[in-house]
């Protein structure tokens, strides 16, 4: 069953790629794009990955003879965000898309000011108007990675070290803990927020915080600070399992494995959508794994570590998230895991 939705969601996503493409053939030849990430567009993570998105939809659209000019801004606070998202649109861009949740503010703010340009905005709570909110509902791969956690953890204690208390961030973590405690509901479950997309020495210090602590497995959600996490994950002869992208070859001693959000074809998604005007008003666009949204990447270096039955749950339990058989709940309060009935997982 689980393998005939898949076939019949990838015939609809070619089916709509196709319109799609057929569509643009009407929009205007040549159209100025701007992205502005959390961090750097060659950081190996979050920014990156959304990057990759916006050429992925460059070269989609070039096929139907749209030209698409990208220009982007780097590693901004949230007030340089708008500032930097006003001055695009004054300069004409059709598309800006702010790749932070801590830029919602800026997104709304600059949209109201200029109607004519489209604003997408990650991980904000809403779309309205000209701007139109996209989330990777992360925390359902994120909820596989803790169970794989789980059940590689020899102190019986696992942790996870995020950037910022904020939703979608919020969402991964408590799904990695609610994850975990799915996979053995004695374990002991960390967390700790560093205020930073990209400060590894204060994720090297959380990280080893929940290590002295007892946890032998790390979970990553951030961006550029995965690096510290590595690091000590490494130094204590620990796991580490990364999210966003495989960054397995930054750490192939340490990673275990990536939580893919597959944010490449979300980000794509949403500026050919934006560049033809096919995006619906007013509507969000939530994907998690049943609408091809997250998936794991195992370290082919340390795979074979994973003994050969919890490699089988692990898939069982990917293929169970996807039909819908389990759903794993967005939870916004750090904590908010350890309470959770695991019984209210399965689907009635």
């Amino acid at each position: 069953m689980a393998t005939k939705n898949v076939k019949r969601l990838r015939i609809a996503l070619l089916a709509g790629t196709a319109s799609l493409l057929a569509t643009t053939s009407l929009w205007a030849k040549d159209v100025k794009v701007a992205y502005i990430p959390c961090g750097q567009v060659n950081d190996g993570s979050w920014s990156e990955a959304g990057y990759d998105g916006v050429k992925a939809a460059k070269d989609a659209l070039a096929k139907s003879g749209t030209n698409v000019t990208i220009d982007y801004s780097e590693s901004l606070s949230p007030s340089q965000a708008e500032v930097a998202a006003r001055d695009y649109a004054t300069k004409g861009y059709q598309t800006v898309i702010l790749h932070c949740g801590t830029y919602a503010d800026a997104a709304y703010n600059a949209g109201k000011d200029f109607p004519n340009t489209n604003f997408l905005i990650v991980v904000a709570p809403k779309s309205v108007k000209n701007v139109w909110t996209y989330i990777p509902a992360m925390q359902d791969i994120s909820f596989v990675a803790g169970y794989l956690a789980s059940k590689m953890s020899k102190s019986g204690a696992v942790g996870v070290v995020a950037s910022f208390n904020f939703s979608n961030i919020t969402w991964q973590a408590e799904g990695f803990r609610l994850g975990a405690r799915y996979g053995n509901p004695k374990i002991k479950t960390f967390s700790n927020y560093i205020n930073s997309f990209d400060d590894a020495g204060k994720a090297k210090e959380a990280a080893q915080a929940e290590i002295d602590s007892g946890a032998d497995v790390i979970y990553s959600a951030t961006d550029q600070a995965s690096r510290g996490i590595y690091a000590a994950a490494e130094t204590n002869g620990n796991l580490a399992i990364a999210s966003y992208s495989d960054q397995s070859k930054l750490a192939p001693k340490t990673v275990l494995a990536s939580a893919l959000a597959n944010i490449p074809l979300l980000v794509e998604n949403m500026v050919t959508g934006s560049v033809s005007g096919t995006l619906v008003a007013d509507k969000v666009y939530s994907v998690g794994m049943a609408g091809g949204i997250g998936d794991l990447a195992m370290n082919p270096d340390l795979a074979k570590t994973v003994p050969p039955d919890v490699a089988k749950e692990v898939q069982a339990l990917m293929v169970s998230i996807k039909s819908g058989e389990i759903k794993v709940p967005a939870l916004s309060d750090p904590g908010q895991s350890e309470k959770y009935d695991l019984a209210a997982l399965k689907a009635k």
